[in-house]
């Protein structure tokens, strides 16, 4: 009888087990699954600020000195001293270099002689002419012949002087290509000067912005610029015509300041400031994706929203939109991130 209390007791034990075992079957498998979210994409915004922006022409070109003055000699001959060496600063009237005087002394003498042996002649047929002793003709003669010699004389005077080369105008010293020995001839340079101080840059620019440019060369304002340094210049002249050819017009820029940074042959870049903005409402040109297009965020459904931007005005660095934007929230960083509609989480 005690087995059979035990048996009962076992089996009824087993089936409790069994019964919390099955509920418990029963409520893992019926648990609701957890729902995975996608974390919202993160954003910052930031509304349009207040700026100053230019309306500019962008080109670049060569540094040209104003103007390159060769020195030539005005008579031939073999070089005797040759004074001044690239980079030399020279003055109006330097002495630069000289020429052989001796063929042209050697012609000032006979000159010489010939003219006053002219003039003695002269003056007995004017003394004779005076007397009546001597025709018109006769004087006419005379008074030729005396004003050809005459001539020939002044014209030996002035190319023995021209054996001295001297700097018509002062300046640096850009080339010098020649040495004592060499021969100086009136086709070939001994010299180049050009004044340092006078620098401009020429450009060319296309045919669509000859009005653009034309109509105001009077209030344009111009930078120049190379690596570590810029200069302020002004327009010196825009070109009246377009090259039929190349569908472009000249433009030439001088240097108001800083023109110890540049030199001539130097590459530099143009900017032609022609139109500017003031307290304008701007946007960084980072805040546009990498299509071009922009979005804003709409704090009500805490969405993006994409805006097709009218762009006003634009440089390297920022651009300007309607003032109808001025209060508008525009996604400045994760734009590349979300779509139109997107729910977005602003950091």
């Amino acid at each position: 009888m005690k087995i059979l209390g035990k048996i009962v007791r076992w089996i009824i034990t087993l089936a409790i087990i069994a019964g919390a075992a099955f509920a418990i079957w029963v409520f893992i498998i019926n648990k609701p699954k957890p729902v995975y979210q996608k974390p919202l994409t993160p954003v910052r915004v930031s509304k349009p600020y207040r700026t100053e922006l230019d309306e500019s022409l962008k080109t670049n070109g060569y540094i040209e000195a104003k103007a390159m003055i060769p020195v030539v000699p005005f008579v031939q001959g073999t070089i005797t001293s040759y004074l001044a060496k690239v980079g030399d600063q020279v003055t109006e009237g330097q002495l630069l270099a000289t020429i052989d005087k001796a063929p042209y002394e050697l012609q000032l003498k006979q000159a010489e002689a010939v003219y006053l042996a002219a003039k003695e002649t002269f003056q007995r047929v004017e003394a004779l002419y005076n007397k009546g002793a001597a025709t018109k003709q006769n004087y006419d003669e005379a008074k030729a012949k005396i004003d050809a010699y005459k001539a020939q004389y002044e014209l030996a005077q002035l190319q023995l002087s021209y054996c001295e080369v001297t700097a018509p105008k002062g300046g640096t010293i850009l080339l010098a290509d020649s040495a004592e020995g060499s021969i100086g001839t009136k086709t070939s340079p001994l010299f180049v000067i050009s004044n340092l101080n006078e620098l401009q840059i020429n450009v060319t620019i296309p045919e669509k912005y000859f009005d653009l440019i034309n109509g105001n060369k009077d209030n344009l304002e111009a930078v120049i610029k190379r690596q570590g340094a810029t200069a302020k210049a002004h327009v010196e002249t825009v070109s009246p015509f377009v090259s039929p050819e190349s569908k472009t017009f000249k433009v030439t820029v001088s240097l108001d300041e800083n023109v110890e940074a540049f030199r001539p042959g130097m590459y530099v870049e143009l900017d032609l400031v022609y139109k500017k903005h003031t307290n304008a409402l701007a946007l960084k040109q980072s805040v546009r994706s990498t299509d071009g297009t922009a979005y804003y965020y709409d704090e009500e459904t805490q969405k993006a929203c994409f805006v097709s931007l009218d762009i006003i005005a634009q440089d390297d660095e920022a651009f300007i939109i309607d003032e109808k934007y001025k209060d508008t929230l525009f996604i400045v960083d994760g734009q590349n991130s979300v779509l139109d509609g997107q729910k977005v989480q602003v950091l």
